[in-house]
């Protein structure tokens, strides 16, 4: 299709300036806009028509040199007498040289035609050129553009899905084009009756890479206002940035100006906003997992919490003595318990902000921060925890259900930087372990213990935690205690004690978020099913709770039940539902302030990439997760076949690196954690395939407590009996594994299981396939490069800038597993070879 779609108009103006450039008459024609948003498309276009009109044409790149006396071809058609026309790309990146040009276009029959971002031309270029030039700004295209674009890229029709993605471009057909693109090459597309479907949860390498380019350019400041805002959400108050930053809002403006000029944001009113969803996306996902989690928590605790539109106040109930009626507090707990939590919290924050009582003041504080917490607000839970604990006459145990609150919205908000706290109020001597703040300092201290790999200090104050119901008022959010300790318990083969745990709605009563508890049970359970291997009560139980916290706005609880049901379907072998499962919890996770703290979010995603992209893509991403901090920790811990399978998926690609740090931390896990089979069987299963020991491995077999470890111990064990050539025993292992698969309902591994492993990538082979992995832009730098360009020369080539060609070559080296120049010249050779 053609890469200028939606620009009818602009290019009805390209022409009209071509037919007078093509009589001699002259002129100045200008596209202007910001990145990324196809003026050099636009461009291009522009020049294939001159050269059609028998235009003689001059490219140029302001990005090389000065525009006059550094270029002799420009040198010799201001010289000439006769029509030409003088084009030149990312002219605002030499603004004194396009204003020198310009008075020296006067009365010749030259033409120029220019593509530039105004913005950071500067004024002084801007009004040179509103005065001699015809300018065309171009924009965001429609939604009806946008579908067009979208059936021509796809040859099909969008499916809804497809379609919210397009949206998230915001108008630019550049990143339209750029996704479909993306999203084809990562094979997350799927065409059927005409209808193109998204099959993936994960944005395109092509896409990031695309945004990460112009954020990288921006200063320093501009990139943390960027990324802050990122945090905050899709549109913000520069204000509520600035509080985030501990900076004044005229300290930012300079910063502010470079990011508007850049186009990552526009100006909304009296709100600055991304000018799409994937770009803000994108951003989010550059930010490395720790800093985000603490930029979440930072966003949670201290953004203003009532920046919000402003809106009429209802006129509510008064007592006698002139304060707002306790009945609010009932109204609020009524709104949040039909799944209002929206309608909810605004009555709770317009009656907090009149006159109220301090006994109805701290009540509402407290149900607030509970509606607060389903939401998927811990940061805002906590400024109304803190709230009421300063309240003088919230006493007893209330004020207990308040500081517990408190600690469960910082562990959510802030992960282990509550270590300290929770500990503190472990240690406090002659208090009753069943007050509701000790009973929530257990919970928090076994998790962080757990997620630290303190398995025995994470089971020891997971059971302190249970033992004691918390006396006195509840909430829903008490039932972490019982599902976080069941979780360990299943993660540890534990399933008949996880499983009763669980039974029934529990003790967990709470008027508002009525729904809370016995969701948060259903999906603790539907975990323990599904480690148990028990995948058709897993997806009742998952899909029941899903429903439940859909009904009732638990967005809390939405991310780690869409693991539990992308694992089943994965199993299953259903990968387009698998991915859309990831597709959801991505999306919840990145814009979303509070994680249900799991390594399941990052399993599940390794386990759908190697069953739709085979071994070669897990591996890549695998390699990307074990490089992040307490990634593969976690996924070790919470999954017992973590550590065999990403060994088994580093020895089917050859990488050895990658192995020798699962097992590394596989045995280590071990090593700390004496008496917990679990991850001791796991690490000795992994050792194992790298020695390929089969005594060892069938010892595993026999000691896994997971059916599915056991089946996967079975299909390695056939596999070495294969290659030893003992073809009786390898089909008796072949049996079991496909036994206990058939008991559990998974039917996917039960067709994926082979008779031989994995075939090696021999180098020829592996240079091949890895060369085909790089994008069409890749591959155009790659065979530049390799035929001895330079960076510059490469980057004047392609219309690029030597920073844009320096990334893409850092990305490529990567893909392709070489550190020099010398090596991709000898890979570019083979492959013009290959296709000559």
């Amino acid at each position: 299709m053609s890469k200028v779609c939606g620009r009818a108009r602009e290019l009805d103006s390209v022409r009209r300036f071509l037919l007078a450039a093509d009589s001699g008459a002259g002129g100045v024609f200008v596209i202007d806009g910001p990145p990324v948003t196809g003026k050099t498309a636009l461009l291009h276009e522009a020049v294939r028509l001159a050269r059609e009109q028998g235009i003689p044409v001059v490219m140029v790149s302001a990005a090389f040199g000065d525009l006059v006396g550094g270029s002799s071809d420009v040198d010799v058609a201001l010289a000439a007498e006769r029509a030409a026309l003088v084009v030149i790309d990312h002219a605002h990146l030499h603004p004194a040289g396009v204003l020198a040009l310009l008075p020296r276009l006067r009365d010749r029959p030259l033409s120029l035609l220019m593509a530039m971002n105004g913005a950071t031309a500067g004024p002084e270029v801007q009004r040179a050129v509103a005065a001699r030039a015809e300018v065309v700004v171009v924009g965001p295209v429609d939604d009806a553009v946008v579908d067009e674009m979208a059936r021509e890229l796809l040859g099909a029709v969008p499916h809804a899905d497809l379609s919210a993605l397009l949206a998230g471009a915001g108008g630019n057909p550049r990143l339209v084009a750029e996704l479909v693109e993306g999203l084809r090459e990562e094979g997350q597309l799927e065409l059927r009756g005409g209808v193109a479907h998204v099959r993936g949860g994960w944005l395109p390498q092509r896409v990031a890479t695309l945004i990460r380019d112009r954020v990288e350019v921006l200063s320093a400041k501009a990139t943390q206002l960027l990324r802050v805002a990122a945090v905050v959400g899709r549109s913000f108050l520069l204000h509520d940035v600035a509080t985030m930053m501990s900076e004044t809002t005229a300290s930012l403006l300079l910063a502010v100006d470079e990011v508007l000029d850049s186009g990552l944001l526009v100006p909304v009113h009296e709100r600055l906003e991304f000018p799409g969803d994937l770009v803000r996306r994108a951003v989010v996902e550059s930010i490395p997992r720790s800093i985000l989690h603490a930029l979440r928590h930072d966003v949670a605790v201290l953004r203003p919490p009532f920046s919000v539109e402003p809106t009429a106040r209802p006129l509510l109930p008064r007592d006698v003595g002139g304060d707002i009626g306790a009945d609010v507090v009932q109204g609020v707990r009524t709104l949040a318990a039909s799944g209002r939590l929206g309608s909810a919290i605004a009555l709770a924050r317009d009656t907090l902000a009149q006159r109220v009582s301090p006994t109805v003041a701290a009540e509402l504080h407290c149900v607030l921060a509970g509606i607060l917490l389903a939401d998927g607000r811990p940061g805002d839970a906590v400024v109304e925890t803190d709230h009421a604990l300063t309240i003088p006459s919230l006493t007893g145990p209330l004020r207990g259900l308040a500081a517990a609150g408190r600690l469960l919205g910082l562990y959510f908000a802030n992960g282990s930087r509550v270590r300290e706290h929770a500990l503190s109020l472990l240690t406090v001597r002659d208090r009753d372990p069943s007050d509701a703040d000790a009973v929530m300092a257990a919970t928090v201290h076994s998790c962080l213990e757990w997620n630290a790999g303190n398995l025995a200090e994470g089971v020891y104050w997971g059971r302190e935690s249970t033992k004691w119901p918390p006396t006195g008022p509840s909430a829903w959010w008490f039932a972490h205690t019982p599902v976080a300790y069941a979780s360990k318990l299943a993660a540890l083969g534990e399933f008949a004690e996880a499983e009763q745990l669980l039974l029934g709605d529990g003790p967990d009563t709470d008027e508002a978020v009525t729904s809370g508890a016995p969701a948060a049970r259903l999906i603790g359970r539907s975990r323990v099913f599904l480690q148990a291997g028990r995948l058709v009560e897993a997806q009742a139980a998952a899909q029941a709770g899903l429903a439940m916290a859909h009904d009732r706005g638990l967005r809390l609880l939405v991310p780690l039940v869409s693991t539990v049901l992308g694992t089943i379907a994965i199993h299953r072998g259903e990968y387009d539902l698998a991915a859309e499962h990831v597709r959801r919890y991505r999306g919840d996770l990145a814009g979303g302030e509070a994680v249900l703290h799991s390594g399941q979010y990052d399993w599940v995603e390794l386990l759908l990439a190697h069953a739709q992209g085979g071994p070669a893509r897990a591996a890549e991403l695998a390699r990307l997760r074990v490089s992040e901090e307490g990634s593969l920790r976690r996924m070790l811990i919470d999954e017992p076949t973590a550590a065999p399978w990403l060994v088994r998926l580093a020895l089917t690609v050859g990488d050895s690196r990658l192995a020798a740090i699962v097992l590394a931390s596989a045995e280590d896990l071990a090593a700390n954690n004496p008496g917990y089979s679990a991850v001791s069987v796991s690490a000795a299963h992994a050792h194992g395939l790298v020695d390929r020991d089969i005594d060892a491995v069938l010892n595993c077999a026999g000691r896994h407590r997971h059916p599915w470890a056991k089946a996967c111990a079975n299909a390695d064990l056939m596999i070495l009996f294969t290659d030893r050539g003992e073809p009786r025993e390898a089909e008796l292992h072949l049996a079991v594994a496909r036994r206990i698969l058939e008991r559990m309902g998974a039917d996917g591994d039960i067709a994926r299981l082979r008779t031989q492993p994995d075939e090696p990538n021999h180098p020829q082979n592996n240079s091949t396939q890895e060369w085909h992995r790089l994008s069409e832009p890749e591959r155009d730098i790659a065979r530049l490069v390799g035929a001895g360009l330079t960076n510059r020369q490469v980057a004047k080539q392609l219309f690029l800038s030597p920073h844009t060609v320096n990334y893409h070559l850092r990305g490529i080296f990567r893909k392709l597993g070489i550190n020099s120049r010398v090596e991709l010249a000898r890979l570019a050779h083979q492959q013009t070879s290959t296709r000559s």
